[in-house]
C-alpha cells in the first residue's frame, strides 16, 4: 500500500476526518492545519471547542510541531477544556506541510478531579471529627478512672464510718444497761436514791436516743454505700465503653487513611487523562 506524503496526505486527511471521527469517543475532535490555519474541523457531539474552519491557530504548540518536526502536546483550560496532540505531516523531503491535531475533551477529567478533591475534603473533615471523638473518649476514660478511684476511696471511708457507728451503738447499749442497773440500785436505796434514779433514767433515755440516731445514720450510710457501688459499676462500664470507642476510632482512622490514599491516586489519575 502506498504511503501518502505532503499535500496529498493533507488532502486525504481532510477527506477522511468526518468518517474517522465517527469511530472515536464522543468527546474527541480532529483537525487538519497547514501550520497557520485550520483546513478541516470535525468534532464529536460532546466536544465543541469553538474552533472554526479557516480560523487562525492560536498558541505555540502547532508552530513548535512544525519547526521541530515532532509531536507536541498541549492543554486548553479556558472555555471548553481539552487536551490536544499535534502530529506533523511531512512531505517526501521530510519537511512539514501541516499537522494533524487530535483533541480529547477534559470534562470527564475535571469531574473526576473535582470529585477527588471533594472526597479528600470530606475525608479530612471526617478525620478531624474522629480525632475529636478519640480525644473525647480519652477524656471519658480518664474521668471514669478518676471517678472509680474517688468512689473506692468513698467506699473505704464509709466502711470506717460504719465501724464508728457500730461502736456508738455498742456504747449506747452498754450505757443503757448501766442506766438500768443504776435505776435498780436507786430503787433499792429507797427515798435516798430517788434523785440518783432520775439521773439514771435520763442516762437510759440518752442511750436510747443515741442508739436510734446511730441506726438512722447507719441507714443513710447504707444508702450512700449503695450509691457509691453503683458509681463504681458505672465507672467501670464507662471505662469499657471508652476503650471500645478508642479501638473503633483507630479502625475508622485507618479506613479513612486508605480512602484518602485512594482519593489521592484518583486525583493523580485524573491529571494524567
Amino acid at each position: 500500500m502506498q504511503t501518502l506524503h505532503g499535500k496529498e496526505a493533507l488532502n486525504a486527511l481532510i477527506a477522511v476526518l468526518p468518517i474517522v471521527v465517527e469511530a472515536l469517543p464522543d468527546d474527541m475532535a480532529l483537525f487538519v492545519t497547514d501550520g497557520k490555519k485550520y483546513l478541516q474541523v470535525v468534532e464529536g457531539p460532546e466536544l465543541s471547542t469553538g474552533i472554526e474552519l479557516g480560523s487562525e491557530i492560536l498558541g505555540r504548540a502547532t508552530a513548535i510541531c512544525m519547526e521541530e518536526k515532532r509531536k507536541t502536546v498541549y492543554n486548553i483550560r479556558r472555555g471548553v477544556p481539552f487536551k490536544g496532540v499535534n502530529v506533523p505531516v511531512l512531505d517526501d523531503n521530510g519537511e512539514p506541510v501541516g499537522t494533524l491535531i487530535c483533541a480529547i475533551g477534559r470534562k470527564t477529567q475535571q469531574e473526576v478531579n473535582q470529585g477527588a478533591i471533594q472526597l479528600s475534603e470530606a475525608l479530612e473533615q471526617m478525620a478531624q471529627a474522629i480525632a475529636e471523638i478519640a480525644a473525647g473518649a480519652g477524656r471519658l476514660a480518664e474521668m471514669g478512672h478518676n471517678l472509680m478511684i474517688k468512689s473506692e476511696e468513698s467506699s473505704r471511708r464509709i466502711k470506717e464510718t460504719e465501724k464508728i457507728i457500730n461502736t456508738i451503738t455498742e456504747i449506747s447499749t452498754q450505757t443503757n444497761l448501766l442506766g438500768l442497773n443504776a435505776s435498780i440500785e436507786a430503787a433499792r436505796a429507797g427515798e435516798s436514791g430517788r434523785g440518783f434514779g432520775v439521773v439514771a433514767q435520763e442516762i437510759r433515755n440518752l442511750a436510747d436516743n443515741s442508739k436510734k440516731a446511730a441506726e438512722e445514720v447507719k441507714a443513710i450510710i447504707a444508702a450512700i454505700s449503695q450509691a457509691v457501688g453503683d458509681m463504681i459499676r458505672s465507672a467501670e462500664e464507662s471505662g469499657t465503653i471508652a476503650e471500645q470507642q478508642a479501638a473503633a476510632t483507630e479502625e475508622n482512622s485507618a479506613t479513612i487513611e486508605q480512602l484518602r490514599q485512594i482519593a489521592y491516586n484518583l486525583k493523580n489519575t485524573a491529571a494524567k487523562l
